[in-house]
């Protein structure tokens, strides 16, 4: 917070002035946002110097009030470089970043130091426009340098994450050398900055290069272990993250939580959930055993598990924990976890109770009830639920994909094709080979195999395996060998090695010859052919 640094600045002055102790009590007010109080107490000192200003400025940034902040800027009889850092700070936290550009310009470039240029920077990269800060950076670094004007940790931070907004490693891998010359590897102070190293390698494809900087890094916090165990993660190296985590002298919410994604990620579910409980009796231990409370992001891994492997009762205690922890409500990953989970065990009364308490809902929020309620047969349901999202435009691609596979399973055809039709017209969401195949499915289950034939092979997209024996097994459902042949066919010229199979698929359109599980696999794009019907596990 700015507040920091103009306290420290404040202790600076003599010991017992009462300018000191009054500067440092407008500090105090700001940090705990009480800006009237800290306006109250600058007004009444009776004298005032620049750091009383910045410090009673840093009190209304820090307490959010940016317009009284700007107005309170402007009226300073005096400004120097800390009075610019803070505003622009304040006004990058509302977005305003046209607004601190136009400040950061009007200072001369002798005013400028390494504050203000890195609180530019970051506000660039804050508010969605790392190419900006990249640039700011370039354009300056010479002439700030001539001034002595060197980037700092904080200014190294705001360029690596710009450059993994957009994915430039050679931009990244200069800015590592500039680290290398300029950071003091030995500082304990700069560690963030080479624990960003770390993730922006690691996110970049240079997972090499990240495990360089973590061995070569002499002081390390338990961030930089959770980095790079998130980096082994992220390139689907669990066994080497766990491997790593054994290491650990200690670890938090979040080395727990990569550490149970990743025994997932290595299929072992029941190690992971093994763990979870294990960690959930440590909570809140008073013996200095405990570990805390475990993060919403191990919640959310520890449902997915459970809806995966169809653990009902331990899915519900979870969701009773979390609810315990005050995690739901303040967490719609975990909402949306939830209804999945609920979803997948056919508890279609628990998922609408989780949605209907999730205060914050976003698009996915509404495609799991959708889907969730049209794959138990509840289509009506979704239906509903499907004109409120519309109605409130929290929709996209995979909105329409859930309302195609709920009028699919609820044979609700003509609401399905509708719906289809008015994508792009309405609605303005292109379609795609998976909305294709969904409506080939939705009139393929309702017996209008020659339209389901037809919009297969007028549709803008190269038929694929899945589109080919989608078609094939609504004809097998309604014993159409004509199209039946026509869809095997296509199927043996994509697929030559399942031919066998699809020979005895069109036996059975003709109502002859017995369909073996064996025969029916599909093996070309890890898909089975036999299209499971809408229906719970939980019975």
């Amino acid at each position: 917070m700015a507040s920091r640094t103009l306290a420290r600045a404040a202790w600076g002055l003599p010991p017992l002035s009462p300018l000191a102790l009054r500067t440092i009590a407008v500090t105090d007010a700001g940090k705990s946002g009480q800006a009237e109080r800290a306006l109250r107490l600058f007004d009444a000192m009776p004298s005032k110097n620049q750091v009383a200003w910045n410090a009673a400025l840093a009190a209304l940034v820090d307490a959010g009030r940016t317009e009284w902040a700007l107005s309170f800027f402007q009226n300073m009889p005096k400004k120097n470089a800390t009075s610019y850092a803070t505003m622009i700070g304040g006004l990058s936290h509302t977005g305003a970043v046209t607004r601190a550009r136009h400040l950061f310009d009007e200072l001369p470039l002798d005013g400028h130091n390494v504050f203000t240029w890195t609180a530019m920077m970051s506000c660039h990269v804050r508010n969605g426009e790392p190419d900006r800060a990249l640039e700011l950076f370039v354009v300056l670094y010479g002439e700030l340098f001539a001034r002595k004007v060197l980037p700092n940790a904080h200014s190294f931070s705001s360029l690596l994450k710009a450059c993994v907004v957009l994915r430039l490693l050679s931009v990244a891998s200069q800015v590592h050398s500039c680290i290398v010359k300029l950071l003091d590897e030995g500082s304990e102070d700069c560690i963030f900055a080479w624990n960003a190293l770390i993730d922006v390698h690691a996110k970049l494809g240079a997972l090499s290069d990240a495990e360089k900087v973590f061995h070569g890094m002499r002081y390390k916090n338990i961030s930089s272990w959770n980095i790079m165990m998130g980096g082994y993660s992220l390139h689907k190296l669990g066994d080497r993250a766990l491997d790593l985590s054994k290491s650990m002298m200690r670890k938090d919410a979040v080395s727990w939580s990569i550490i149970i994604s990743c025994l997932w990620e290595n299929r072992r579910g029941e190690d992971a959930l093994r763990l979870f409980i294990h960690l959930v009796r440590l909570e809140g231990r008073s013996d200095g055993h405990g570990n805390g409370k475990l993060c919403v992001s191990t919640y959310t891994t520890i449902v997915h598990i459970c809806s995966a492997l169809v653990l009902l009762v331990l899915g519900r205690q979870v969701h009773a924990r979390a609810v315990k922890n005050s995690l739901c409500r303040s967490s719609t990953f975990l909402c949306n976890s939830l209804v999945s989970m609920y979803s997948s065990c056919g508890m279609t009364h628990d998922l609408q109770q989780v949605f209907d308490e999730t205060t914050v809902r976003d698009t996915i929020s509404w495609n799991s009830v959708i889907q969730g309620l049209g794959q138990n047969g509840l289509g009506k349901q979704a239906l509903l639920f499907a004109e409120r999202a519309l109605e409130l435009k929290m929709y996209n691609g995979n909105t329409f994909i859930a309302i195609l596979t709920s009028c699919s399973h609820a044979g609700f055809v003509a609401e399905g094709l509708g719906y289809f039709h008015s994508m792009n017209e309405k609605y303005g969401v292109e379609r795609t080979l998976d909305h294709y195949i969904n409506a080939i499915d939705l009139l393929g289950r309702a017996g209008r195999l020659e339209e389901a034939h037809a919009l297969l092979q007028n549709m803008p997209f190269a038929p694929t395996v899945l589109a080919w024996s989608t078609l094939l097994h609504s004809c097998l459902a309604h014993k159409d060998s004509l199209v039946g042949s026509i869809a095997a066919w296509e199927l043996k010229a994509l697929q030559p090695d399942g031919s066998k199979n699809y020979e005895r698929l069109v036996l059975g359109c003709r109502g002859s010859g017995e369909i073996t599980e064996a025969s029916s696999g599909v093996a070309g794009d890890g898909k089975s052919v036999a299209h499971i019907p809408g229906c719970s596990w939980v019975t």
